[in-house]
C-alpha cells in the first residue's frame, strides 16, 4: 500500500465547509478509504477567519483529535467549557459534542478523525 504526500500546495486549496460556518474551510487530506475498516482514520486540514459571531460546527459523529499550526484557536462546546489554544497546543473532541470555534485573526490546524475519508 506504501504512503501518500502531498507538496505545501494542498494548503492553498482548502475549500470552504459546506454545510458549516462561514468562516470555516476544511478538507480531508489522508484516510481510510475503506467502510469497512473497524478503525478508520483520516485527517484533514482547517482555515478560520475572525467573525463577528462565530456559529457551531454540525454535532461531531465522529471522535477528532488536532493541533494548532499557526494562529490562536478558541474553543467552547455546548457546556459552555472554553479553551484557548496556541501553535503547538492538541485538542480533542468526543463524538456527540457540538462545538464552536473562533479565532481573533486567522488559525491553520491539523485534525485526525475516527471515520472514513470523504473525497470530492
Amino acid at each position: 500500500m506504501g504512503f501518500e504526500w502531498h507538496d505545501e500546495g494542498k494548503l492553498h486549496r482548502v475549500p470552504k465547509l459546506d454545510p458549516g460556518p462561514r468562516n470555516v474551510w476544511f478538507d480531508d487530506i489522508y484516510g481510510t478509504a475503506s467502510s469497512d475498516a473497524s478503525n478508520p482514520l483520516t485527517s484533514s486540514f482547517s482555515f478560520l477567519e475572525k467573525i463577528d459571531k462565530p456559529e457551531p460546527a454540525p454535532t461531531y459523529s465522529y471522535d477528532e483529535t488536532g493541533v494548532v499550526l499557526k494562529g490562536e484557536l478558541h474553543i467552547v462546546d455546548e457546556k459552555g467549557n472554553s479553551a484557548k489554544l496556541q501553535p503547538g497546543d492538541t485538542f480533542f473532541i468526543h463524538r456527540g459534542s457540538t462545538i464552536t470555534f473562533s479565532t481573533p485573526r486567522k488559525l491553520l490546524a491539523m485534525q485526525l478523525h475516527s471515520k472514513t475519508i470523504e473525497k470530492n
